[in-house]
């Protein structure tokens, strides 16, 4: 898993913008507790880890119900696992009442950037950022919960204009319906189409929002069927598919996309497009990810940066190295490529090949077989897991096969996520269910149709309108600025081959 000194593997149909949204988007909708029982990881004779040993906190099981959860426990999910911003917001009442505290109008409040330009959510006396979540924070997560924060606020302006004799409370709650739906609509038919650039991903995503129908027919007449695959599952009923909606361990396992975090970033000007620094990742991290901002930076800066940055390819031999050496706020030393094996056997997620079966998948039966034929690959499997392919852990196994054409992660991978990515919207009541203008307001239901992530940071930073003009889909390789092509490092140019 571990990336080679100077051997980054960029994912040269992405941007860094994909990179933070699908963090962005996981902090919405799982995290675990932790126990206060440790594991004590062992490790190999002469490994030089900090201690001599490796300790990390177990998973807090849920409550035991039946005796079966004694054998296969489950693990509670303290974040709430709907579309709902949570992360913005808070996962509690009592958290979002918090959070809202005494701004009018149901706005967010975003206080100036010390010695910097634009506006942040502000940070407690601990430095700790006041949202909704802010666990492993970083200048990503730093841009988009502040420009989704703007987007909230945007919305409230609309609808104070529109509905005069509302609360702050009214105008606040319609403004997350808003806000969370178009979070939706932008992971799956922009986010989505970007990571798995396949033509059949494009039009079945598409149509799981539009239906195949089309997005021109539905904006012009509505539904004009109650099958979601004419009309899309926006407003089709909500259908649970005769079991409680829950988000999975196995959800959760392919969602381990650290790879995609790069060794550095480097930062331009929006207007001129010069260089103006190159960060490593790490610097970047926790209280200093306002590090870019603090040094005169905008936030313009940062989206057309990281809108021409490559994120790491999700595949072997390319896990962040700052990541395998990470010590987080908690005090707490821990290499995370260790963590995602350890957190998918404690959780009971199945070995690689197992994972396959139980998804009916052809199951390799030689480790050349897994790699694709790549015989030096295959090899090293072979020794790390003595000679039996049974034991292959789930995410090595994956970040080892060959990719079909466009995907951006593994084809074992892909058949959990496309199960649930039409499932959390059949199952949400404010998606499938109540998908009308009584709920989202006649103005709410417009904003969520007509609005794409383009639009959100183009009304937000105006500046890269221009810059912007030419992309079909922001999470792809925006086009550069002239001068910006003058800086040759890895960050933002593809491998010479």
């Amino acid at each position: 898993m571990a990336r080679q000194p100077g051997g980054f593997k960029p994912a040269t149909s992405l941007n860094l913008l994909a990179a933070a949204w699908i963090q962005f988007q996981t902090h919405d909708w799982f995290f675990h507790e932790t126990s206060d029982d440790s594991f004590d990881i062992p490790l190999p004779p002469g490994d030089d880890w900090q201690g001599g040993s490796m300790k990390l906190p177990r998973t807090k099981p849920d409550d035991i119900l039946d005796t079966s959860d004694i054998r296969c426990p489950g693990y509670k999910n303290t974040l709430t696992a709907w579309w709902d911003a949570s992360q913005i917001y808070g996962p509690t009442e009592e958290a979002t009442r918090k959070l809202r505290g005494e701004t009018p109008d149901g706005k967010l409040t975003l206080v100036p950037i010390e010695g910097g330009a634009g506006f942040v959510l502000p940070r407690d006396k601990f430095g700790d950022v006041e949202t909704g979540f802010s666990n492993n924070w970083w200048t990503g997560i730093e841009m988009l919960h502040t420009l989704f924060a703007m987007e909230h606020n945007a919305i409230c302006d609309k609808l104070r204009k529109s509905y005069p004799d509302w609360t702050g409370d009214q105008i606040f709650d319609k403004a997350r319906l808003v806000n969370s739906a178009l979070m939706a609509k932008i992971h799956t038919i922009e986010w989505t189409p970007a990571i798995l650039a396949h033509p059949a991903l494009r039009i079945s995503m598409n149509a799981n929002w539009w239906g195949l129908a089309g997005e021109t027919l539905n904006k012009l007449v509505g539904r004009i069927a109650k099958n979601e695959a004419i009309s899309g599952i926006p407003g089709s009923t909500v259908d649970h598919f005769g079991a409680p909606y829950s988000l999975t361990e196995e959800f959760v396992s392919v969602y381990r996309m650290h790879s995609l975090i790069p060794d550095q970033i480097a930062f331009f000007n929006s207007g001129s497009g010069e260089h103006q620094e190159s960060v490593p990742t790490e610097d970047l991290t926790f209280t200093h990810a306002r590090r870019p901002f603090e040094d005169g930076l905008s936030f313009a800066d940062a989206f057309y940066s990281f809108g021409i940055n490559y994120p790491g390819a999700i595949t072997n031999k390319n896990y962040p190295n700052f990541l395998r050496d990470l010590t987080t706020p908690d005090g707490l030393h821990r290499d995370m490529g260790t963590v995602d094996i350890l957190r998918d056997r404690e959780r009971g997620v199945p070995r690689y090949n197992q994972f396959r079966r139980l998804l009916r998948m052809s199951v390799p039966k030689t480790f050349e077989e897994l790699t694709g034929g790549d015989k030096v690959l295959a090899a090293e499997l072979s020794e790390l897991y003595n000679g039996d392919i049974e034991l292959v852990d789930c995410l090595v196994g994956s970040q080892c096969e060959p990719l079909p054409e466009g995907f951006g992660f593994s084809d074992t991978a892909f058949r959990i996520f496309i199960l649930m990515a039409s499932r959390r919207l059949n199952s949400d009541r404010f998606i499938a269910g109540q998908w009308n203008e009584d709920t989202y307001t006649k103005e709410g239901l417009h904003w969520v149709q007509y609005t794409d992530m383009k639009d959100v940071i183009r009304r937000h930073f105006p500046g890269l309108r221009d810059v912007l003009k030419k992309s079909k889909n922001v999470f792809a390789p925006w086009e550069k600025l002239s001068e910006s092509n003058n800086y040759t490092g890895v960050e933002t140019n593809e491998p010479r081959k």
